[in-house]
């Protein structure tokens, strides 16, 4: 039964190697061309830079900003001193960004003894609970649970909204000169689930940065409340308290910071100064870990400078990249050639897997490369013939046993896609008196004459490329077989 071809790609494992042997040289030379090219462009550099090392190794670091191309100039360092070196930069970059944003942010704009405060203290009201039953042995009403749940779920709801990414940057752009990240540090926010209680207080450098960000909370929380109206409980966020003053009142932004300054100092921050100090600290923490990274660093003791030693290993080190490089985009290029190449399948697969007797084939691949003879046994041309003339004389053979064992005509009709091949092998099988009676159509079912010839035919032989593809092969069978047609053979070129 004639198996379906299916869009898939089946590799050959012995054809591919004898691939590999064929292009052995190819893949050989392209290897040590990149293992070439990789000591020249890349190791030579390193010869220059390690003359110098010497005098570099045995000077002290004293700058502590090294910039990116010295620290990459640096060569014979020990693993430790990578570390230390790359920490080093790691850490610089981190404080110039913390310099950068919050030193320069709006809370650094702040004087806690002129800062105006909006206080905002909501509520959570569900609204219509309902007369839900209870029992005498219940112990509180299961009314009154179902509602406290329900309020304390809102309550969280909304204690995300008012902690979230969109909230800041809605407060951010209502101000007009701050940023969404700096929201976060004059927004003091406290929620009680079981009380279903939300405060908000907002920290300015005037009334007016004050107001705006009240109202654009405001503006804020009656959005979420409609949208919350369609999917959670009915319920009413209300406004308990909105007041606006000059000064502000300690609150707990972070509750271990603050009572440990009450533990140290006996006396309680604002706020703000607290935060402005927390971040202060940071910056200081940062610049002090740096300094610690470079005092260990110095502490380390120095590598032994072996310039030939070091050139050698280099020289070898980027030998063998180039190698193996060369050798895997080779290899890799080579695969991807064998994939897409259009080929049948082998002369035993054509037979035992697509139903073709195959009378006679030609080699497909030359003889050239690593280990001909192997290549040669892999690739199946071992068993092929050598040129035109050894092929069609042994097709000529074949094709005359077989129709004297299925006592058949010798009409015969060479079918394929080629023309030229069509006629070298019509005229061939033609000559010398020979028993069979021979015609070919090329492009069948496309041109009148071709069909005209096929419909008449007794026996049909395919004439094709060793590398063409099996889809064209098989549609052909197929619909010849579907005429009533018998296919005596196929004679690969």
């Amino acid at each position: 039964m004639e198996r379906e071809i299916q869009e898939e790609v089946v590799i050959d494992l012995a054809e591919l190697i004898a691939l590999y042997l064929r292009k052995g040289f190819w893949i050989i030379g392209i290897s040590l061309l990149f293992a070439g090219a990789f000591v020249k462009f890349r190791a030579m550099p390193e010869e220059e830079t390690s003359k110098k090392d010497g005098n570099v190794q045995e000077a002290t670091l004293q700058d502590k900003d090294l910039t990116e191309e010295k620290v990459l100039e640096e060569k014979g360092l020990t693993a430790n001193e990578r570390y230390y070196t790359a920490q080093i930069k790691k850490e610089k970059e981190r404080l110039l960004w913390e310099q950068d944003n919050w030193e320069n942010s709006y809370l650094f704009t702040l004087d806690p003894d002129k800062v105006y405060e909006r206080q905002i203290d909501l509520y959570v009201k569900v609204l219509d609970s309902g007369n839900i039953p209870f029992t005498e042995n219940s112990g509180e009403k299961i009314g009154d649970r179902a509602e406290n749940a329900e309020r304390a779920a809102l309550t969280e709801n909304y204690s995300s909204l008012f902690q979230s990414g969109s909230f800041y940057e809605s407060i951010a752009v209502a101000q007009g000169s701050m940023k969404a990240s700096d929201v976060a540090d004059i927004l003091f926010f406290r929620s009680n689930d079981e009380a279903g209680t939300l405060s908000l207080c907002f920290t300015g450098a005037s009334e007016e940065d004050v107001q705006k960000m009240g109202d654009a909370a405001a503006e804020y929380w009656l959005n979420a409340e409609n949208g919350m109206q369609e999917n959670v409980a009915m319920h009413d966020l209300h406004l308990v308290n909105d007041k606006t003053t000059l000064g502000m009142t300690t609150h707990s932004v972070n509750r271990n910071a603050l009572i440990k300054e009450v533990e140290l100092t006996g006396s309680m921050e604002s706020s703000i100064l607290l935060r402005q100090n927390e971040k202060k600290d940071s910056i200081n923490t940062r610049i002090k870990t740096i300094s610690d990274l470079e005092t260990a660093k110095k502490g380390l003791p120095k590598a032994v400078n072996n310039a030939t030693q070091s050139y050698k290993k280099i020289i070898l080190k980027q030998a063998v990249l180039g190698l193996f490089l060369g050798g895997f985009l080779s290899v890799f290029l080579f695969t991807l050639q064998y994939l897409l190449e259009a080929k049948l399948p082998k002369e035993e697969d054509l037979e035992s897997l697509y139903g073709f007797t195959v009378l006679g084939s030609k080699k497909r691949y030359g003889r050239k490369g690593i280990l001909p003879s192997l290549s040669e046994k892999l690739s199946g041309d071992k068993e092929r013939e050598k040129d035109d003339e050894n092929l069609l004389s042994l097709a000529k053979t074949n094709l005359s046993l077989l129709l004297r064992e299925k006592q058949t005509g010798t009409d015969i009709l060479f079918v394929g896609e080629d023309k030229q091949l069509c006629e070298k092998t019509e005229d061939f099988m033609a000559c010398d008196h020979s028993q069979f009676n021979c015609s070919y159509a090329y492009n069948i079912f496309k041109n009148e004459e071709s069909i005209e010839r096929l419909g008449a035919a007794q026996n049909i032989v395919f004439v094709a490329k060793g590398k063409s593809e099996l889809r064209a092969i098989l549609n052909m069978k197929r619909r010849c077989e579907k005429l009533g047609k018998s296919i005596a053979g196929l004679i690969l070129y």
